[in-house]
């Protein structure tokens, strides 16, 4: 088959049959007329609050009229009132009692109004005398006064200086609400900027962690498929915008959501509508708009890993479909252009909350900067990747040579592309990645997934569909179809292992001390890593959104993935088991939990390693019981590296996953009253803080999760954890409040990994008659 008739094939696999009330924001550090002198004034603390504007050249102020500004006011109560909205650091989009912005119009004129674009963003100077300019973004020109109307200048004089009078208003700039209030020792209403804990040192962490989220999708894959961002400079109009212009009208052009979510058509009306989307459902409009990341934070939620991403293949494939985009498709490019977000959404929260470091969003390398930014109220943000073919690493250098394909120098010449790659992302702030994804590369082989379109999209990398064999796994029940294989066989597995190469990259990781990813790995290469890591006694490695096999019954016909035994493995190294937040209402966490509390209780009472028996016949489908083995970490001397009860969870928002919706499981837990949803967990607020956690509102839209769009978005993130505590059959919610601690800890493990930390002493260290991959 010919290469662009697979990707025709693939398109219409994709495409199937059819192709054709404003609320006041909650800053970080909201102030009032009372309470911020002119003084204390500064190019950052004008952020999200009112001001009157007067010339210093001839003492007036700026009053609005029907074409634009006059600066001809005698009084401030006579002139207009402008709210300043932050559209990055030190710059501004001024928005006026009328709703109007300052802006210039198509023959360079100074106006006012209600076009919002790049023409409305000023960067603001200061002066010693503490008056401020206004210099345009587009026009590179500063505002001043020619006798009482605004003109440009190309550079700074008397005209262009102001004085800003902080005042109160009624007209904010468009913005989602938080809806969270807060309440100090004596019921009186408080700002958010000082309401979570702040745990000392020494003092474990109480909230959670969110280990797999995706927080631009958007511009990676094509920069075609995922419509919205998580931030704007021009505000949440344009964050979350109709997705026509991507998905065609009524969604025709949307091949995702036909092929992944199921939707033939939508409506694309986002902000202030929101008529469809946001949505559990859908999978391809933004998710994690900044505004709804605070409220989980503000709801608990310490620590978040954004995980890099892109789908090469879906890219390529979509931008040779209308709307004919031509994004970025290759992974090295789309991992670089998301850390650069990443970062300038970092700057944008901090632009909010009163300059730079003053944001709740804090990008962290390491587990001392976790917890000092977690220490002083914030949230710890670690980044990792996501990506099929890694560094391009599409070749296995190391096994071609050993077989004498290529020379050494060729050999060394990719291991060092590959090396130069992993340098990189790591300077830039990576601490970990997926080796393999949802296709073979030169590291190893994937899991296989469900239908053919990975298979397809296999092909279109690699030249090769997948390759399945008959699974020895007893939990496997997914077959590939077409494929050349007994009809009684259970199930496929990849043939695929780990690589040669993947061995090296393996060991190149543990020598960065960074996090090794395993979901997405096929049986074959899971158990290869498992052995290299049981070798090493690495604990650097986590399953950051996964599903146990054990959990699902034969007819959901589940796939190469984690299972109990490979879990147990995992906990004894000292690593994490996130698993998926769908999962997690039908007990996924509840599995991790109880084995992890096993692995410790066993741990902590007995005086030589040993292994035990968790009598417990939920776990028992396919196989089992299972031996438990006791964990060096909790029975070395030093309590600061133990395993604690902690659970993380991946949301896998913004990825190929639905947020959770309780159409299936609503009769296992309680509704959410928000009239009597007050403080979600005990210690994640500061001393004699109270919350109340009313319904989300954005735009004109109320959300509850109760309701038909389940987790709608990241904001009733702490509305679905909630609803989830109510049963402490299927969820503990005390590991989840854990979570942010044990995460740390693992990355502290690995990161005091060496020659001597853990011991090798193998008498230590147990085996289990358990471990099928062995």
């Amino acid at each position: 088959m010919k290469r662009k008739e697979v990707i025709f094939l693939l398109a219409m696999l994709l495409v199937g049959t059819s192709v054709g009330g404003f609320a006041y924001p909650s800053n970080c550090y909201a102030a009032t007329a009372e309470t911020e002198s002119s003084s204390e004034q500064s190019i950052y603390s004008l952020a999200n609050h009112y001001f009157k504007i007067k010339s210093i050249s001839n003492g007036k102020y700026l009053l609005g009229n029907k074409a634009g500004y006059e600066a001809q006011a005698d009084t401030a109560d006579s002139g207009m009132t402008f709210y300043f909205k932050a559209s990055d650091l030190g710059e501004y989009i001024l928005f006026d009692q009328d709703s109007k912005y300052l802006t210039y119009n198509i023959f360079n004129a100074i106006v006012r109004n209600k076009t919002l674009s790049d023409k409305t963003r000023f960067k603001v100077e200061q002066y010693e005398d503490n008056s401020f300019s206004f210099y345009s973004y587009v026009k590179k020109k500063y505002v001043g006064i020619k006798g009482t109307s605004l003109v440009w200048k190309d550079n700074v004089d008397d005209t262009c200086r102001f004085e800003l009078e902080l005042t109160e208003g009624n007209n904010p700039f468009p913005e989602a609400d938080i809806n969270i209030d807060f309440y100090d020792g004596d019921g009186n209403p408080i700002t958010t900027s000082n309401v979570m804990a702040r745990p000392s040192s020494g003092e474990n962490i109480i909230g959670t962690a969110d280990t797999h989220a995706h927080l631009c999708h958007n511009k990676g894959s094509g920069e075609v498929v995922f419509n919205g961002d998580a931030f704007s400079p021009l505000g949440i109009a344009d964050a979350l915008n109709d997705c026509t212009d991507l998905h065609g009208v009524n969604g025709a052009y949307d091949i995702w959501g036909k092929a992944v979510d199921g939707a033939t058509t939508h409506n694309t009306s986002g902000y202030p509508n929101f008529s469809y989307w946001p949505t559990s459902y859908s999978t391809n409009h933004e998710q994690t708009y900044y505004k709804w990341l605070e409220r989980s934070y503000l709801a608990g939620q310490r620590v978040l890993v954004h995980q890099c991403v892109n789908n090469e293949i879906l890219g390529k494939v979509t931008n040779v479909l209308p709307p004919y985009k031509n994004g970025v498709t290759n992974d090295m490019d789309a991992i670089r252009q998301e850390i650069e977000y990443v970062y300038k959404m970092q700057d944008y929260i901090d632009a909010q909350c009163g300059g730079p470091n003053e944001g709740w969003f804090r990008i962290v390398t390491s587990s001392e900067q976790a917890r000092d930014v977690i220490s002083q109220g914030k949230m710890a943000v670690f980044l990792g990747i996501e990506v099929d073919t890694i560094f391009g690493a599409d070749t296995d250098f190391v096994g071609k040579y050993n077989a004498g394909e290529i020379t050494e120098e060729e050999m060394n010449t990719g291991l060092e592309n590959i090396e130069k790659q992993l340098d990189e992302v790591y300077d830039l702030g990576i601490r970990s990645f997926y080796m393999i994804h949802a296709l073979n590369n030169g590291f190893g082989g994937c899991q296989l997934y469900q239908g053919e379109i990975f298979s397809i999209m296999n092909y279109l990398k690699t030249s090769d569909f997948y390759q399945p064999e008959v699974s020895t796994n007893p939990r496997v029940f997914y077959k590939q179809p077409k494929a050349d294989l007994p009809e009684d066989a259970q199930g496929h597995a990849n043939v695929e292992g780990l690589t040669e190469t993947g061995k090296w990259m393996i060991h190149q990781m543990i020598n960065r001390h960074m996090i090794i990813e395993l979901d997405h790995m096929s049986d074959k290469s899971l158990n290869d890593t498992l052995d290299i890591l049981w070798e090493e006694k690495y604990p650097g490695i986590i399953c950051s959104h996964t599903r146990i096999l054990d959990m699902f019954n034969p007819e959901d016909e589940a796939w190469e993935q984690l299972d109990i035994p490979r879990m147990i493995k995992i906990y004894q190294l000292g690593g994490i088991i996130s698993p998926m937040m769908w999962e997690t209402t039908t007990g996924h966490q509840r599995c991790a939990t109880d084995y992890l509390e096993y692995m410790i209780e066993l741990s902590n009472n007995s005086e030589t390693p040993t292994t035990g028996i968790l009598d417990n016949q939920n776990y028992f489908k396919y196989d089992g019981p299972y031996e438990v083995p006791t964990t060096w970490y909790n029975m070395n001397d030093d309590e600061s590296d133990d395993m604690i009860l902690g659970i993380p969870y991946g949301s896998d928002v913004n990825g190929a996953c639905m947020l959770p919706n309780f159409d299936k499981v609503q009769e296992s837990f309680d509704t959410v009253d928000y009239d009597t949803f007050t403080d979600l967990y005990p210690g994640i607020y500061a001393d004699g803080v109270t919350a109340k956690v009313n319904k989300q509102t954005t735009g004109n839209v109320t959300f509850d999760v109760n309701g038909d769009r389940g987790v709608a978005h990241y904001g009733l993130v702490p509305d679905f954890w909630k609803k989830m505590s109510t049963n402490s059959n299927i969820v503990d919610i005390n590991a989840t409040f854990n979570s942010a601690e044990a995460y740390i800890r693992m990355i502290e493990r690995a990161e005091k990994y060496s020659d001597t930390y853990p011991s090798r002493d193998e008498s230590q260290w147990i085996t289990t008659s358990t471990e099928y991959w062995h």
